[in-house]
């Protein structure tokens, strides 16, 4: 009996192992379903949703840079670099350099504030709305360039690592709708990584051409996180 007890042993131990090793698998392939499930979803679903969420967001963080590009040079210059925060409605924060000149600029509501970068004084400028101008809209507004009447050509790139964070790429030729930002440029090409948890824009890169100068046009690279975070922005004391 012994020898038998043996032999039915191993014979059922190896049952054993071989079910809690397809449940492992089981579980492991449903664990990649949950947590990569949004790369399943159509291309237009994941912008749509993404979109949404990301517009209806009542603040966040984000980085900007621009540059002006030239094929005939083959080189690109550089024009702004800010971080920034936005509270909406009607708060922004901004600190970097535009057109190689440092800036510190604050809106709150219907008041703008500008660092004076000699002194270290703030100045006011009342009823100025600077943060919803046209004038600065990758520093100041950076969602502006999101607003899309349509989009002719969308597809999916698949799952990459960013920064050693997975995201999900998608690459698209959109029309805008904000008349301005198509007025002197054209054929916006972007980039757009996405959050694979909530769909949330994370990054994204958007080239166009300028109507007036071939060969010529912007890069526009955008960086944007803490979502909905208690996001303080008050106004300096100025002079």
């Amino acid at each position: 009996m012994r020898p038998r007890w043996l032999v039915l042993n191993k014979k059922g131990a190896k049952t054993v192992l071989l079910i809690l090793v397809v449940a492992a698998l089981l579980v492991w392939g449903a664990g990649r379903l949950i947590s990569h499930g949004t790369a399943k979803m159509p291309p237009r679903e994941m912008l749509k949703t993404g979109l949404e969420k990301t517009l209806a967001s009542s603040s966040f963080r984000y980085r900007a840079e621009a540059k002006l590009t030239s094929e005939e040079k083959d080189q690109s210059e550089f024009y702004s670099k800010v971080e920034g925060e936005k509270v909406v409605p009607g708060r922004v924060h901004i600190k970097g350099v535009m057109m190689n000149t440092p800036v510190e600029f604050i809106q709150v509501e219907d008041k703008a504030y500008l660092k004076d970068q000699s002194t270290g004084s703030w100045i006011t400028l009342p009823g100025n709305k600077l943060a919803d101008s046209e004038l600065f809209y990758s520093e100041l507004n950076p969602l502006a360039f999101f607003n899309f009447k349509d989009v002719p050509e969308l597809k999916y790139a698949g799952g990459v690592k960013v920064g050693g964070e997975k995201l999900l790429l998608l690459e698209m030729r959109p029309n805008l709708m904000n008349p301005f930002l198509e007025l002197r440029l054209k054929d916006y090409h972007y980039k757009v990584w996405l959050s694979p948890e909530d769909y949330r824009l994370r990054q994204a890169v958007i080239r166009a051409g300028d109507k007036h100068n071939p060969g010529s046009g912007i890069e526009i690279s955008l960086q944007i996180w803490d979502y909905n975070e208690n996001i303080v922005i008050d106004p300096p004391v100025a002079n």
